[in-house]
């Protein structure tokens, strides 16, 4: 027993510094395992977090789920060629498309018919391939986001799109208006260059209320000055220092032009070539002509193009439409 204290007190020196060194060797490993689980604890912890949030979102009712399932049977209900084009016409003419026969702005041809089976139950396909539709940008892109969003028919599958541009020519009733605008316009501004006028004087302005289709004055209404744009700045005003009565203001039919060279002369000059327009103009102080279907401009029917063509959207689609068979 002696000789057993001896040994350990010779040796208790060295065992202590190797149980020290023991224990910091564990414990240094044990803070390796923890730092790299921490992140693995975050990311945990994070998963946790997403799931409760998940879990904390209310179910959603009987009735809602039922209601959800009879739309899907309703827009599922076997479906004929006619009805399917009826529906794809009807969702053209809602996005601004001008579905008239006689535009041939829109264009869908007959469905070709397949059948499918999905999920153990059968369907019928009808494949409607290039639907031609034309017209402004915004109407043309909405029709296609309704195909393609489902939101007029869930079962309905955009399959292919191709777009481009072309220019349009107006013609008929609008293409007349048009080039009348276009033509009145002008003709205010060709008399400005002519006569040097920086402004018209007296316009008839919108603020004035009353528009006119008179661009000059009317032979058969003596006791009335008519004409346009302006019939109130006189002749003396134009600097006219001649004894004769030329006609007064600035118009654009039968006007008066007084001789720069020689104010005591004038001469009878046409800006346009016509006394009286289908439709009613006003004019502003710096030659800015409106256009109206009235005479009372707070009644009236303002029309804002007056361009010659614009530029159309073509856009060619294919559908195809998801049905059940019919028993």
């Amino acid at each position: 027993m002696e000789s057993i204290k001896k040994l350990l007190t010779r040796f208790w020196p060295t065992g202590g510094l190797l149980l020290g060194g023991l224990l910091v060797i564990i414990y240094i490993a044990f803070g390796f395992v923890y730092l790299q689980q921490a992140p693995k604890q975050k990311e945990l912890e994070e998963q946790i977090t997403r799931l409760t949030l998940v879990v904390a979102r209310p179910l959603p009712s009987s009735e809602k789920l039922q209601a959800e399932y009879e739309e899907i049977n309703s827009a599922l209900a076997p479906m004929t060629d006619s009805d399917a084009i009826t529906l794809l016409v009807g969702i053209a003419e809602e996005n601004g498309i001008d579905i008239s026969e006689g535009s041939s702005l829109f264009r869908v041809r007959s469905a070709s018919f397949s059948q499918v089976e999905v999920g153990g139950g059968d369907y019928q396909l009808l494949s409607f391939k290039s639907i031609y539709v034309q017209g402004d940008y915004d109407s043309v892109m909405a029709f296609i986001s309704d195909l393609d969003s489902g939101k007029t028919l869930k079962t309905m599958v955009l399959k292919r799109v191709a777009t481009t541009e072309t220019e349009v020519q107006f013609t008929g009733e609008e293409g007349d208006r048009r080039a009348e605008f276009r033509k009145v316009a002008a003709a205010v501004m060709d008399m400005m260059d002519d006569i040097a006028l920086s402004e018209i004087p007296h316009p008839m302005n919108l603020a004035g209320d009353i528009a006119t289709n008179l661009m000059g004055d009317d032979p058969d209404t003596e006791e009335t000055v008519e004409g346009f744009p302006d019939i109130t700045t006189t002749a003396a005003d134009r600097g006219y220092s001649g004894n004769t009565t030329p006609r007064a203001g600035y118009v654009l039919y039968n006007h008066d032009k007084i001789s720069t060279d020689n104010t005591t002369q004038f001469e009878t000059v046409n800006y346009i070539d016509v006394l009286t327009t289908n439709y009613y103009y006003t004019c502003e102080f710096n030659g800015t002509v409106r256009q109206f279907d009235g005479a009372d401009v707070a009644t009236a029917t303002e029309y804002l193009g007056r361009a010659a063509s614009k530029m159309d959207t073509i856009a060619t689609v294919d559908v195809v439409i998801y049905t059940k068979l019919e028993e």
